[in-house]
């Protein structure tokens, strides 16, 4: 009896202690209508300036858990970035400006992503029913001549809730209704599938973004 009192106990702090998601935004995640005919040109995508190099969120429940997940965002969106460009260019490559003098044109990305009830790019949000977090999806794409002129810059955002896979909704439920003797079982479940439904909000919002821009950049290029 006391062993299995101890058992329990210690089951009971660890549902009382955080969980943590750590990932990093998908490779391919930008999907794009084919564009023709390509401009023959040689884009690279500078990979040594990121605006929000980690996607950091919390959130707590009414039992005391604290859910705690960090995704990268730096391959992932970088790569958006050139695969959005890549339709509309013949050659188009992320690296460092170190290599800049062998392209005709440099992109930069400033993608950053906020709480948008606070707008703090480390964002903490209390998770109940009726508070599923919205985040703030910011990104303007630069292109640069190889002089260094600027030839065209534009900006998108998106302001939309985390979408909740199914697993995250009843994960959610339990963990907020549970009891303790749950939480050792629901936090981790709760806590993988929150970290893939905020994964995967990042990627659409950025991806939706992303085609914005580039809609009209093909609009003006002929005027740049």
């Amino acid at each position: 009896m006391k062993v299995l009192r101890a058992l329990l106990l210690l089951l009971i702090s660890f549902g009382l202690t955080s969980c943590t998601y750590s990932s990093r935004l998908e490779r391919g995640i930008f999907q794009s209508p084919d564009v023709s005919p390509q401009i023959q040109a040689r884009v690279l995508v500078l990979s040594d300036h990121i605006a929000q190099p980690l996607f950091v969120f919390k959130d707590y429940h009414e039992k005391s858990t604290v859910h705690s997940y960090k995704i990268d965002l730096r391959d992932g969106s970088l790569v958006a970035a050139a695969d959005a460009l890549n339709p509309f260019f013949s050659t188009v490559e992320v690296d460092s400006s170190a290599k800049s003098s062998r392209y005709d044109y440099w992109a930069q990305l400033d993608y950053q992503v906020s709480n948008y009830r606070t707008d703090s790019t480390e964002s903490v949000q209390w998770l109940g029913y009726s508070q599923i977090p919205q985040l703030q999806t910011r990104v303007t794409l630069t292109l640069f001549k190889s002089s260094g002129e600027v030839i065209f810059t534009d900006y998108a955002q998106r302001i939309n809730r985390v979408e909740l896979n199914n697993q995250t909704a009843v994960t959610q439920r339990l963990q907020t209704a549970g009891t303790n003797v749950l939480l050792p079982f629901t936090s981790p479940l709760y806590t993988q599938s929150m970290g893939d439904s905020l994964r995967y909000t990042l990627g659409r919002d950025l991806n939706e973004c992303l085609l914005e821009i580039m809609q009209t950049l093909r609009d003006n290029w002929d005027n740049l």
